[in-house]
Order: structure tokens, then C-alpha cells, then sequence
């Protein structure tokens, strides 16, 4: 996300230069529950899902997010940069075809579908006939080895990291296989549990291998972790995974996929990214993000500890969400307000100042425990 005019606060720590344009290391998305804030997140989830897997044949719907009825079209437009180019890609569709598709690299157009015509690059206009209707024209142009929606594909496919920390994600230990290949990752996970006062001494990681189906013989591996703990008087002991804390699981996740990708230029997007975790774990997130990023890796996350609100962040890295009495959800910046500074913002949006609040009916709650 782009930077606001006429901020200074904080410039050097978490903003980022790049072809001329400014963008924040950092946005976190505040609003109350079902306002709509884990829709930004499964927006990013839903265009790298046709972008990545494409359609396999004339007969696959593609996936539709059109609000309640299910009718119009899906619409997103991008805009970031990979290797020193400037992308922004275009779609517009619906369940059954593709309407509009446009590729501009460094303001020249890559290819351009209407659904009227198609302006494709050289190499693959023969192979016009074989594009279904279904199809996205970045899918297949990247198929047919173009160069620019290769690397277009790539920034979907690999440099996207959308972390859910919900426990139904979680109880997949599977998640945790870098550990397991990467002995030097695992020891500097461990480093990181340790200065965040986390007394694990070890991560012991088996796998094993389990039928498939009852009565086959193909073997599919499945990974199981333990920690084991420091214990000052009678040495150690060990927990299983299963047994051990959401915050703990959480933690390792992020601190895993942080430290895996520390060098990389990467988007992290992360719903509910305070969640479970103590204020200043999460100070020290908000940090690894801003203060401490040396690389182009940018975080878009939602939250609700409004504590984020007084750490050393910028207006425009401040995001809600407000749902009409329609249902429809809008995304707006605090820095919209005209705010400059981040000083007083949280109790502007405690106070309602800003929309994007939990508006709770005291009496009826009341009224109903009375019946």
C-alpha cells in the first residue's frame, strides 16, 4: 500500500522505495467481527488460486466471490514490482468466462482481452485458438513460456505467503516440514523461542508413514512434533504437538516462515495476526516488519488489539473496515481523515470517531438473559 502525503513519521523504518513509488512495510486492517476484514485477505487467496491452477477445462466454473446473490462480475486489479519491473494485471470475470484481461509491464501492454478481441504477444498468437473462454490469458501465456507472465506467475505462485493461523490450520504438523529438511532453520527457530522467553530446548520431529486407504499399500508420510522443555530440577520433559498451546503453535509458525523467507522479498498476509499472542510478542512482529526489514517484504494483516495503534507506525500503515446496513464491506485509511500523525488515533477509534466499530446493543443482550 501506498504511502499518504505529507507523512514524515518513521519514514526510514517502515516505508520503502522503489521505481519512484513509495509503499509502507507494513498495513493492519482494524474493524469489528464480521465487518468484512478477512475479505481483503481472501481476495489475495482467490485471485492466486485462478492465476496459479488456471481451469482444466471448458466445463470448470471459475471461482466467483460476487456477494450474497452470486450475480456481476469479479473485478481485481493489481499493481507491484518484481526484479525492477512495474506490473499491474487486470481481471475481470465471472463464473463462466473471462470478460477483460490486461497485463501492462513498465507501461507497455503485454496482452490486452476483451470480449471482442485479444491483443497477445508474438510468440503464442498462433495458439490464439486453443485460449478457452475460461481461461486466463496469464495462465496460459506463462504455459507458453512468455517471459513477463513467467514472472508475473512466479510473484503469485511463490513470493505471496498467506499465513491462517486458525486451529483447524494449525493442527496440521505437515506445516512444519521446513523444520524438519532444514536443520539449520530449525536452530534458529529454536534462537527465536528462546529470546521470546519460550523455554523449549528442542523440537523433535519424526515421521511415519501410514496406509492411505485400510488394506493398501501405498504409505503416505505424515510428520509429528515434540517439544521438549527445560526444566530446572528434573532435567527435561516433552509435550506432544496436539497438547501443546495455540500461541505456542503460532509462534513457531511465524517465526518458521519469517526467518525461512528473512532474506527474500515476500507479501506475508495474515488474518487475525495479534491473535493469542501477548503485547509484546506482538510489538516484536511489528518490528521484524518495520524497524528491522532490510528487504522489499511487506505484511498485510488484520487485527483487533488496538495496542498496535501505539506502536511506532505511521497513519497510513492504519486501515478499518465499515459494513453498511447492506451488508457491502468498505476499506478506507485513517490517513482519509486527514490524519498525519498516529498520536491520538486509537482513542479517535475507540471513540467511534473513525466507523469500523462493534456496535453492541447493551440492553437487548441484557433483555434476552432475562427471559
Amino acid at each position: 500500500m501506498e504511502v499518504g502525503e505529507g507523512i514524515v513519521e518513521y519514514t526510514k523504518e517502515n516505508t520503502i522505495s522503489s521505481r519512484d513509488i513509495d509503499v509502507v512495510k507494513s498495513s493492519f486492517i482494524f474493524g469489528g467481527n464480521a465487518s468484512g476484514k478477512s475479505n481483503v485477505i481472501r481476495a489475495f487467496q482467490l485471485l492466486r488460486a485462478i492465476i496459479v491452477h488456471g481451469t482444466s477445462s471448458e466445463l470448470e466454473a471459475l471461482p466467483v466471490d460476487s456477494f450474497a446473490n452470486g450475480e456481476g462480475n469479479t473485478y481485481f486489479k493489481i499493481q507491484f514490482i518484481k526484479n525492477g519491473n512495474l506490473y499491474c494485471y487486470e481481471l475481470d470475470y465471472d463464473a463462466h468466462s473471462i470478460n477483460e484481461e490486461r497485463l501492462i509491464m513498465n507501461d507497455n501492454i503485454i496482452f490486452n482481452r476483451t470480449v471482442d478481441d485479444i491483443i497477445m504477444p508474438s510468440s503464442i498468437k498462433g495458439l490464439k485458438v486453443a485460449l478457452r473462454a475460461n481461461q486466463p490469458l496469464l495462465f496460459f501465456a506463462q504455459s507458453n513460456n512468455v517471459p513477463e507472465a513467467k514472472e508475473l506467475y512466479e510473484w503469485f505462485a511463490q513470493d505471496i505467503l498467506i499465513l491462517g493461523l486458525g486451529h483447524n490450520v494449525l493442527c496440521n504438523q505437515e506445516l512444519f516440514k521446513p523444520l524438519y529438511t532444514n536443520p539449520d532453520l530449525k536452530e534458529k527457530v529454536l534462537y527465536f523461542l528462546k529470546a521470546a522467553d519460550f523455554h523449549i530446548k528442542d523440537i523433535k520431529i519424526q515421521e511415519s508413514f501410514i496406509p492411505i486407504q485400510e488394506n493398501n499399500q501405498n504409505l503416505e508420510s505424515r510428520l509429528l512434533l515434540q517439544f521438549e522443555y527445560e526444566c530446572k530440577d528434573s532435567g527435561t520433559f516433552t509435550i506432544d504437538y496436539e497438547a501443546e498451546s495455540i500461541s505456542t503453535r503460532i509462534l513457531l509458525f511465524l517465526s518458521m516462515m519469517i526467518l525461512d523467507n528473512h532474506h527474500n522479498s515476500k507479501l506475508f498476509l495474515i488474518d487475525d495476526f495479534d491473535c493469542f499472542l501477548h503485547p509484546k510478542l506482538v510489538n516484536i512482529l511489528l518490528r521484524i516488519f518495520n524497524e528491522w526489514n532490510d528487504t522489499s517484504t511487506q505484511l498485510i494483516a488484520t487485527a483487533h488489539n488496538t495496542d498496535i495503534l501505539d506502536a511506532p507506525i505511521r497513519t497510513d500503515q492504519v486501515w478499518f473496515v465499515d459494513k453498511s446496513y447492506y451488508g457491502v464491506s468498505t476499506l478506507y485509511s485513517v490517513f482519509d481523515y486527514n490524519e498525519l500523525s498516529i498520536k491520538g488515533i486509537k482513542k479517535n477509534y475507540q471513540d467511534g470517531l473513525y466507523g469500523a466499530d462493534q456496535i453492541i446493543n447493551d440492553s437487548m443482550i441484557k433483555d434476552i438473559l432475562l427471559c
